[in-house]
């Protein structure tokens, strides 16, 4: 009995001596398996870390651009919305300039349009005591110039730009010369004549046969006819004015002076 007793306690002992190397030995393993996973999820952290650092500093990159290119927009409409409020002032002073001017142009139509009546017969009494040239030509010129005036149709512009081409037609009348062939009475008979016109200050005609020659006598309103140096005269300045002969000084009448 004491000796199973001794052969049991004997093999506890070498179950516990053998457990306990067999712990002393696999501890280390244990300690390393664990070392290894750490390591191995250090290095994975670290990767991942990087990787979001990197991604992270582009993202910043690119924000950082995408501020400097909003912040160089933000200038430029700043400025842009400077010189829009000049030019909204600027439009506002056109309009306001424009306002008033339509409020003028209102006034002046009014008074305008009687005007333009009165100045178109200032113009036919005029006509009528001027040289009696291109008689029938501006007789029309001012009957289509009457029609218009007291055309509904036309407005105001229209007929005001009508009278001013009327108005510069007779004003070239008084420069330079003009020859042309008309049908005078002499002598109770109708005659074909050259009739000269220099400017306003002279009307003559001269027979295609050079026999007889004349001038318009503003004063009296007729056509008095020429002998001698005048009819010479005559004659040479209508060569000249058609390039006959050169041109030279020649005395002829003219109302107010002598002949």
């Amino acid at each position: 009995m004491v000796r199973k007793s001794f052969f049991l306690l004997a093999g506890l002992l070498l179950f516990f001596c053998l457990g306990w190397v067999q712990v002393a030995f696999s501890a280390p393993d244990l300690s390393r398996q664990k070392l290894d996973k750490t390591v191995k999820e250090t290095v994975v952290v670290q990767k991942e870390t990087t990787t979001m650092r990197q991604e992270w500093q582009a993202a910043r990159r690119e924000l950082d651009a995408a501020t400097h290119t909003l912040e160089l927009e933000l200038k430029l409409l700043k400025a842009r919305h400077l010189k829009l409020q000049g030019y909204s002032q600027q439009r506002r002073q056109e309009i306001l300039r424009l306002q008033t001017g339509i409020e003028d142009m209102a006034e002046i139509g009014i008074q305008l349009e009687p005007f333009l009546d009165e100045m178109v017969g200032r113009i036919e009494e005029f006509t009528a005591a001027d040289l009696p040239f291109s008689t029938v030509e501006r007789e029309r010129r001012l009957a289509d110039l009457r029609d218009v005036l007291n055309s509904y149709d036309a407005d105001l512009a229209e007929k005001l730009r009508r009278v001013m081409e009327v108005l510069k037609i007779e004003a070239g009348f008084g420069r330079g010369y003009e020859v042309s062939e008309e049908f005078l009475t002499l002598d109770g008979a109708e005659t074909t004549v050259r009739m000269l016109r220099l400017g306003r200050v002279g009307l003559y005609y001269l027979s295609l046969d050079g026999d007889r020659a004349g001038w318009f006598n503003r004063l009296s309103k007729t056509w008095e006819p020429l002998s001698g140096a005048s009819h010479d005269a005559v004659k040479d300045a209508l060569r000249m004015t058609l390039k006959q002969r050169a041109f030279d000084l020649v005395c002829l009448p003219v109302t107010g002076g002598q002949r």
